[in-house]
């Protein structure tokens, strides 16, 4: 069973797919927890609803249906609300959605959103951050043990997400990415969670790292992200073109997937 935690909703499907979807076509569980409205400072928009519409058709190409998704709220071991959903037909998957402010390229958020971000909060810059849709307020702790609670809770013999910008593999990345990485990193480091079961996903600087996924991987990997891209007013184009972008198409081309225990310590993990 993988428990995923991602800052964005298009995430685990660059950096921690074809193995999601593999699991899923092998017939394993898949829970994931978006950290993120990944809203780009728009609030809780169009936009957010069209991503989230997005990550939805991607897991319906996963899967091979598209039957109807029915959303619930969850709450979790350490009282955190968060809204889930999953297919009607298949309840081996389902997507939580925590949804606090995007960090943007910077990691410094938004003037709409006070600047208030998950990097600057594990920073210390912000004492704490709240959700978009529900207002619940999160310190580091919190989030560090909201991120456990999930994990715990999903019952996950495998836990995939974004590398932690403490290690050399995470220079260069998205702040959202580094720190969602770091959160797990310190969930780990307090006891939380089992390192061994965790794996870091390289992300923006995977492209200088060698492609290897085969020439069917990259297509089925191309059609489960073209699902998604569909619905992202940002990204949509003919789903061939995003071979063609510059960074896209280079982690299309590629996964790599990094062990805890082979990742290096360096600086605050907070």
């Amino acid at each position: 069973m993988i428990a995923g935690v991602w800052a964005h909703y298009d995430d685990d499907l660059l950096f921690g797919t074809p193995t999601i979807d593999r699991a899923i076509r092998s017939g394993h569980r898949v829970r994931n927890l978006f950290l993120t409205a990944s809203d780009a400072g728009t609030g809780m928009s169009p936009y957010v609803a069209g991503r989230e519409r997005g990550i939805r058709a991607a897991y319906d190409v996963m899967r091979g249906s598209t039957t109807a998704w029915s959303d619930r709220e969850t709450v979790l071991a350490n009282g955190v609300a968060v809204s889930v959903t999953s297919p009607d037909d298949d309840p081996r998957i389902a997507l939580a959605f925590l949804r606090l402010p995007d960090g943007g390229l910077t990691g410094g958020g938004w003037f709409a959103n006070g600047y208030r971000t998950v990097p600057r909060l594990r920073a210390g810059k912000i004492p704490s951050l709240t959700t978009l849709d529900t207002g619940q307020e999160f310190t580091v702790e919190r989030l560090v043990a909201t991120v456990a609670a999930f994990i715990t809770g999903s019952g996950a013999t495998s836990v995939l997400t974004n590398m932690p910008d403490s290690a050399p593999g995470g220079d260069g990345d998205h702040p959202d990415h580094g720190a969602t990485g770091g959160l797990v990193a310190a969930a780990v480091d307090a006891g939380l969670i089992d390192g061994a079961t965790v794996r870091y996903a390289v992300g923006y600087p995977r492209h200088a790292w060698p492609a290897n996924l085969d020439a069917e991987a990259v297509a089925r990997k191309l059609a489960v992200f073209a699902a998604y891209g569909e619905h992202d007013e940002i990204l949509r184009r003919d789903p061939d073109d995003y071979l063609a972008l510059a960074g896209l198409g280079e982690w299309l081309r590629r996964e790599h997937l990094i062990d805890e225990s082979d990742v290096g310590r360096g600086g605050d993990r907070r």
